[in-house]
């Protein structure tokens, strides 16, 4: 396989007002601003040279139009209400031209431009085929059949007991002609995803109401602390 560029990945976001978890999470208050506005206005300061904006809702339209660097994509009205067919709910992926795809979570307030740039600078230097974010879970855990998946030997101090790595779902990195034609972004073999590890921080996702009050109670205070420094 010859070397990747940056010009074979494009960035994209996808989104949609409605969400059954967290009533209009994107678009309600959010610590003075709201999640998609924190969202865009950090992929903006991307130095990259196509980033991608799946929208159905006008508002998220006119959101976007201050940004010169977002290329809008209009979803379809079944994009938006599909929930199981990921080739539909990623029908934006038709109109981007690029062999890969990054897909960033505007759900995770914390994570940072840095830590973006970071992970596709690591991505274009190795040979794997697609990458996902995760964060490290000190704590025992245990399958549905009820046999523990780490901490075999039973130590009882979590610091010191095995970790395993957890999907944060802050950006997955795929190529675009495997969800086009499996409906998924890679195969779960190994290193396939690679997996890139983040701060627990940047991990925190808002899926729902409990999770967007906690998460924007701790962002207000710390971004209030970072502006203060």
């Amino acid at each position: 396989m010859r070397k990747k560029t940056s010009k074979d990945i494009s960035i994209f976001l996808n989104v949609r007002k409605d969400s059954s978890r967290c009533e209009n999470k994107m678009l309600r208050p959010f610590a003075n601003s709201t999640l998609i506005d924190i969202c865009l206005e950090k992929v903006s300061r991307l130095d990259w040279h196509a980033i991608y904006f799946g929208v159905y809702e006008d508002i998220f339209i006119e959101k976007a139009k201050k940004y010169k660097n977002l290329k809008i994509y209009k979803r379809s009205y079944d994009s938006v209400h599909e929930d199981i067919d990921a080739k539909k709910v990623f029908e934006i992926l038709n109109y981007i031209p690029t062999t890969w795809v990054l897909w960033i979570n505007p759900c995770h307030p914390f994570l940072r431009v840095e830590t973006i740039e970071k992970a596709i600078d690591y991505f274009l230097t190795t040979p794997y085929v697609s990458m996902t974010s995760v964060k490290k879970a000190s704590n025992w855990f245990y399958g549905i059949d009820g046999k523990p998946i780490n901490n075999i030997d039973v130590i009882i101090d979590t610091k010191r007991s095995d970790f395993i790595y957890e999907v944060a779902h802050a950006f997955h990195i795929y190529r675009r002609d495997i969800m086009l034609r499996h409906g998924k972004p890679w195969f779960n073999n190994k290193n396939n995803p690679h997996l890139f590890e983040i701060p627990n921080i940047e991990a925190l996702d808002i899926d729902t109401e409990e999770e967007f009050i906690m998460v924007e109670c701790l962002y207000d205070k710390l971004m209030k602390k970072e502006q203060e420094v």
